[in-house]
């Protein structure tokens, strides 16, 4: 797990360096000798965000900066006017605009028009300016199907007696993956399986909104999944091997504008011993929310403990965080980190055996959704 956690940690410093890299707009609006140069990061803001815009003119007693309808105003008794404006600005009352198609085309770019006032030695000029803003596009698919093929990168090792290693191994191999969800007003529905060399399974979701408070929704989740992973060698540890294991598990989930929560409580077996599973599930839907997001985010901590004893030592914990980042409308690039870990119990707690795997998963996704 430590490794996974370090892969995780090199991925955000890779992506924190890369959205500090937040791209600027520099427009002049008079130059010679006296310039005024108005400034926009980031360079188009999308709807809800706000940006930092900066406005300087060396020769200036004061800057004033207003929407055209006046309802918004902001000054400075300086050279230099440096404030934060938001998507609503100009609008009298909070209001959701979304992108709209025509003949084909999305035009979501709506421009919000501002007069800047420059003022020297009593004289001021007064300057048109536009803000940008990015509108998001309105969602109203319902159904969605994915397939895609996936390169899986896997560390595996199992011990037994006193930490003995019996097995270890590194490798790659291709997975296919196929996914299917439907979005209603109260119901929530996903089937999702993969297939690889030793390694498939299946999995099904499904949620139900009771109650609605504001943006915030209620309701209760359910999730059953099975797999059969054949890596174990049966050499050295017949009585664990060549078996079908399943969760399934329901409890409270609370959902707010695309994002799931849940933590359930259920029931996990390996076709000997059945035992106690508590999970926690966060999911975040680009394909079927409100507005189309560019990015997908499945996250989920499950563990299994029990077999019949007060207090057993058989465990199995699963931990998983998967992403689709849409490189394009219905392309999207898959990642995905996985932790697991198991342990059957032996006549000393020494002697047990325990099996780990950790994965990293890299491919492409296609999407159809209407």
């Amino acid at each position: 797990m430590e490794r996974l956690i370090r892969i995780a940690v090199a991925a955000a410093v890779i992506f924190a360096s890369a959205a500090c890299a937040i791209p600027s707009q520099t427009t002049r609006l008079a130059g010679g000798a006296e310039p005024v140069t108005v400034r926009l990061r980031p360079a188009l803001p999308s709807w809800g965000q706000s940006a930092e815009l900066t406005i300087e003119s060396p020769t200036a007693d004061s800057i004033v900066f207003m929407s055209e309808n006046g309802l918004d105003r902001y000054s400075s008794d300086s050279s230099t006017l440096r404030i934060r404006v938001s998507s609503s600005l100009g609008d009298s009352v909070p209001v959701n605009r979304y992108a709209v198609r025509w003949n084909g085309e999305l035009l979501s770019r709506l421009v919000k028009p501002t007069l800047i006032q420059v003022c020297r030695q009593g004289s001021c000029r007064e300057y048109y300016h536009e803000i940008p803003v990015k509108l998001p596009e309105a969602n109203h698919r319902t159904f969605a199907l994915a397939a895609g093929y996936s390169t899986v990168f896997a560390r595996r090792s199992l011990t037994g007696s006193r930490r003995t290693v019996l097995f270890q191994d590194a490798l790659s191999s291709g997975v296919w993956s196929a996914q299917a969800e439907w979005a209603a007003r109260a119901w929530n529905a996903r089937v999702q399986g993969y297939a690889g060399p030793g390694d498939r399974g299946a999995a099904l979701d499904l949620s139900r909104v009771v109650k609605h408070s504001g943006d915030v929704s209620y309701g209760v989740a359910l999730h059953v999944d099975a797999d059969r992973s054949e890596w174990l060698p049966q050499a050295q540890v017949p009585v664990i091997t060549g078996r079908t294991t399943w969760r399934a598990g329901v409890g409270p989930s609370l959902m707010l504008r695309g994002v799931m929560a849940t933590t359930q409580i259920g029931l996990y077996s390996d076709g000997v011993q059945t035992m106690q599973v508590v999970s926690t599930r966060v999911r975040v839907n680009g394909n079927l929310t409100e507005v189309r997001l560019p990015v997908s985010i499945s996250a989920e901590k499950t563990f299994a403990f029990g077999g019949g004893e007060i207090i057993s030592r058989r465990r199995d914990a699963l931990e998983r965080l998967t992403a689709s980042v849409y490189v394009m409308e219905s392309f999207a690039l898959n990642i995905g980190l996985a932790a697991h870990r198991s342990a059957w119990p032996n006549q000393q707690p020494s002697d047990d055996l325990r099996a780990s795997e950790t994965l990293f998963t890299l491919g492409g996704q296609y999407t159809l959704s209407w």
